[in-house]
């Protein structure tokens, strides 16, 4: 007999996450962080690259929702998981560091008071 297994974002959020309902790829990746390395390079690159590249019609949670998205989950290694989305908030308010808020778009602003903390 074989068992079936529920993709990580039903087990875990059982329909009651925005981004597990909205990009479910990108959803259980992150999900991943803490635990797969290949995980988090995907997140540490979507950082280094969020001004850079055009991310407007790609499947994934944006910086904006990351520290929400990390509150919002269980972890196998919680301080790993907040490590990795505090680092990924870093390098991207990096990168904004400098700029009017006005340039940075509004939906990023909670961001950089996030990361300017």
């Amino acid at each position: 007999m074989t068992v079936a297994h529920a993709p990580s974002r039903l087990s875990i959020c059982r329909g009651g996450c925005r981004a597990a309902a909205r990009y479910p790829e990108h959803h259980d990746r992150l999900l991943a962080v803490d635990t797969d390395v290949d995980a988090l390079l995907g997140l540490m690159e979507l950082a280094v690259t969020w001004h850079e590249l055009d991310y407007s019609d790609s499947p994934v949670v944006g910086p904006a929702d990351w520290a929400g998205f990390a509150a919002a989950h269980v972890w196998t290694f919680p301080e790993r998981a907040e490590r990795a989305f505090s680092l990924a908030l870093d390098i991207v308010g990096r990168r904004l560091e400098g700029l009017p808020v006005e340039q940075t778009g509004a939906e990023l602003a909670p961001v950089i008071d996030l990361v300017r903390g």
